[in-house]
């Protein structure tokens, strides 16, 4: 089924593109790309940290309490409040085919690309309080529960692109280009990506010596998030594909007729410098 989906996406892509050569006729050209690049959502660190700490904070959240009702099941917990540090890293490789229909000296090109992203979401530190108490004492007896630990959310999404670049003054030997596209893998890549975490921690209940916790590393495909959630009857939505905004800078060097380099920086569901090299025919 994922071999049958990948090629729906895949020929009516390439289809674009072929046809745009064919209406033009002999006067266009075909060129070639392959092209390898970092990724990363670090200029977004304040916004992205305030979005994703509720999404953290659910999983981490019922983990610890979990952990405590294991050994105390009347408790629940009252309060909680946590700190995050954000990171991210990640890398983009991929191929692509772009047809010039005015030819060598033409500006207009459309692109048809297959692209692999490998996006690291990371919280390299965070730390967590919580309330809890007793539901069976008659004075709901509190205890206080403090932990640490790290987490990261990974998803490497194969997508399928098309694009609209325009060069400016295609004909020099180095100028500068515009590229604009959208994109999308499937649903296939959201159910496949995982959340990794680790943590250590201290209960601490009066009149008693603290008891300690951890988790030396879990990691949960969304898609077994989502069933847990299920189970639980709370809702999970996941849409059906995962979609790219693609809006890039670029300078295209001449090492010979036929071959291109390209350097490039923009966005693509992130911040992405990237480097390639084109073989026109």
């Amino acid at each position: 089924m994922k071999g049958k989906t990948l090629l729906r996406v895949i020929f009516p892509g390439l289809f674009v593109v072929f046809l745009a050569g064919r209406v033009a006729g002999d006067t266009g050209h075909f060129e070639f790309n392959a092209h390898y690049g970092k990724w990363s959502l670090n200029l977004l660190k304040s916004v992205i940290e305030d979005s994703l700490s509720d999404v953290l904070e659910n999983e981490i959240k019922d983990k610890f309490l979990e952990d405590i009702q294991n050994d105390h099941p009347t408790f629940r917990d009252k309060n909680y409040s946590q700190n995050i540090d954000f990171d991210s890293s990640g890398n983009n490789y991929g191929f692509e085919i772009r047809w010039y229909p005015g030819g060598e000296g033409g500006s207009f090109s459309l692109g048809f690309a297959i692209e692999k992203t490998s996006m690291k979401i990371s919280f390299p530190h965070f730390s967590a309080s919580m309330e809890v108490e007793d539901t069976s004492s008659p004075s709901f007896l509190q205890a206080a529960f403090q932990a640490a630990g790290s987490s990261a959310f990974q998803i490497k999404p194969t997508s399928f692109h098309l694009s609209f670049r325009w060069d400016i003054l295609p004909t020099s030997i180095v100028h500068p280009y515009i590229t604009l596209g959208v994109g999308a893998a499937t649903g296939t890549a959201l159910d496949e990506a995982t959340l990794t975490y680790s943590y250590s921690g201290s209960l601490t209940i009066p009149g008693e010596d603290p008891e300690s916790y951890s988790e030396p590393e879990v990691t949960k495909t969304i898609k077994q998030l989502r069933e847990e959630q299920e189970a639980k009857g709370e809702e999970f939505a996941l849409p059906n594909f995962f979609p790219f905004v693609q809006l890039n800078l670029g300078l295209k060097g001449m090492i010979t007729k036929n071959i291109h380099i390209l350097i490039d920086a923009g966005i693509l569901d992130g911040f992405l410098l990237r480097g390639g090299l084109s073989l026109r025919f």
